[in-house]
């Protein structure tokens, strides 16, 4: 399951609690799922941040024209 499914489950699951009265379970989904976006977004940018300090395709293309 990737990031996009796990978000849409959780909001489907949001939006059937927002017809019940369980205010705790709904909330707690909603905290589940900004946490989520919050972590996906800072590995997105820390990864992005390795690339750049590695300069990662220019290092991928340095090594795949290594001959042996």
């Amino acid at each position: 399951m990737d990031k996009l499914q796990i978000l849409f489950k959780l909001e489907t699951c949001i939006s059937i609690l927002e017809t019940t009265e369980n205010v705790y379970v709904r909330k707690q989904l909603e905290e589940i799922a900004e946490a989520l976006v919050k972590d996906w977004n800072e590995s997105d940018a820390y990864a992005q941040q390795i690339r750049e300090v590695l300069n990662y395709d220019e290092t991928m293309s340095n090594l795949d024209n290594i001959r042996i």
